[in-house]
């Protein structure tokens, strides 16, 4: 079980490597022994866990989406939902997926990058399909509590509110800081929701 656990955040290591290569240049540009240095071991261990560079980078976009899946799932332990209702509720995820994710200048350059290589490399692409279904799933299933009406309409909202959140982490990171006022944006975003809602 030790070894088990061993190989596993040392597969961690390697991810947190690409993790802080992608903040400096770009995935092309990233050497297998660029992560490998980063992670403070040998480049052939790499091979040991992964298959290529764009095996680490499938497992890294996993470990991501696992990363925040958990921080959300232990966000969401600690609220007792059923005392909130749909303002306050909604409140409450915007300003959880605003603060951690949409706002988050790093990620936002990492996924926009990847968002890229997914137009090329079917595999990458297939990886972000099925991360962004289980996210619409998720929020639907989260969304429904407040609707009356059929599950398509609590589906439709939250693809919108997906593809809205996902639009400005891209504008957050192609638009000069300060140029555009984001944080007032996803305010009146949220007030719209509410409306629909």
């Amino acid at each position: 079980m030790a070894r088990k656990r061993v190989q596993e955040e040392r597969k961690q290591q390697i991810l947190e490597a690409l993790n802080t290569c992608l903040q400096e240049k770009s995935f092309q540009q990233t050497s297998i022994k660029d992560i490998a240095r980063v992670a403070g071991v040998n480049h052939g261990v790499l091979h040991y866990y992964f298959t290529g560079k764009e095996d680490i980078l499938l497992q890294y976009i996993d470990y991501v989406i696992e990363y925040y899946q958990t921080q959300m799932r232990e966000w969401l332990g600690t609220k007792d939902l059923s005392l909130y209702g749909k303002k306050e509720f909604i409140e409450e995820i915007f300003g959880f997926i605003n603060n951690r994710i949409t706002l988050n200048l790093n990620l936002s350059r990492i996924f926009v990058e990847i968002w890229e290589i997914s137009l090329y490399n079917a595999a990458v692409r297939d990886k972000l399909r099925h991360a962004y279904r289980h996210w619409m799933t998720e929020l639907t299933s989260m969304v429904s509590r407040f609707i009356d009406d059929d599950d398509a309409f609590a589906s439709n909202v939250s693809i919108s509110m997906i593809a809205f959140w996902e639009g400005m982490a891209l504008f957050s990171t192609i638009f000069e800081p300060g140029s555009l006022d984001t944080v007032e944006v996803l305010r009146r975003f949220q007030e719209r929701i509410l409306e629909i809602l």
